[in-house]
């Protein structure tokens, strides 16, 4: 069993804590049972895990770990305050897992509709976004840079798994990804709270793209005018904006109604 906190392999793990050496590793962090549950089930390579006895105390720890001795992942114990060490979390679950990157292309053949997310930086709204986009049959997720990282070990808690089902790649910004979807023949809408037609009145039932940005500002004007069209999310209640998560749900919804329906809006403005 490690014990020490300064153990070589203990380090190692730590240091996935940080972006830079997760995107040069092309390996990240899980934590928790699920999570590694979700990731055994979707095929995700998994490196190593360590484990505490407190995991072993059920069933369903016990079969998880029978499942990753049974793929190929190294299994160290360690210590309730050697897995605090690594851990992101207030209260770990004795295990933690190192994983591999997925590195699954967006799926743009066919009809796909594709996320766009620009700016947000926090990582729970880019968790939800994730899993929403996962939950409606996205064709994929694309982030830009100055997005908090979709490996943060807060965002891929808060993808609850989806992260595995899910093609996500990064681009330089957003209209380098804007130039890219409709390079491809996608339309590409962005959410605006100014924009004069509603989310309703628009035509997602083809190729398109959703673009929602950061929490603060949202797409750059520069961007928006590069975008196909921009939408509006109806808001009787008065308040100014919707949390960007929220957002990008509605929108995405929206465009999977249309589809579902086999039907579209009619582009009127509102």
């Amino acid at each position: 069993m490690i014990t020490s906190r300064r153990n070589p392999r203990v380090q190692g793990i730590r240091r996935l804590g940080r972006r830079e050496h997760r995107a040069a590793t092309r390996r990240f962090l899980l934590e928790g049972i699920r999570s590694i549950e979700e990731a055994v089930d979707a095929g995700a390579r998994i490196y190593e895990v360590l484990v505490t006895p407190h995991l072993l105390r059920s069933g369903r720890g016990k079969t998880l770990l029978q499942r990753l001795e049974a793929v190929g992942a190294e299994v160290a114990a360690v210590t309730e305050e050697v897995l605090a060490a690594v851990s992101d979390t207030e209260t770990p679950q004795g295990i933690v897992g190192v994983a591999a990157m997925p590195d699954e292309p967006l799926r743009l053949d066919g009809n796909p509709l594709v996320l766009v997310v620009d700016g947000v930086r926090d990582p729970g709204n880019l968790g939800t976004l994730v899993r929403t986009a996962a939950a409606l049959g996205a064709a994929g997720i694309i982030v830009t840079r100055g997005t908090v990282d979709v490996y943060n070990p807060k965002c891929v808690r808060a993808t609850m798994g989806s992260l595995f089902r899910m093609p996500t790649e990064e681009r330089a910004d957003a209209a380098e990804a804007v130039s890219f979807l409709k390079a491809r023949g996608l339309r590409v809408v962005a959410g605006d709270v100014r924009a004069e037609t509603v989310c309703y009145h628009w035509d997602f039932t083809g190729p398109s793209a959703v673009l929602v940005g950061g929490e603060a500002f949202g797409p750059s004007e520069d961007v928006l005018e590069m975008c196909d069209g921009r939408v509006r999310i109806p808001m009787p209640g008065g308040v100014e904006s919707l949390n960007v998560a929220v957002a990008g749900a509605i929108l995405m919804y929206e465009a999977t109604r249309q589809r579902t329906a086999g039907r579209g809006g009619c582009g009127a403005e509102a």
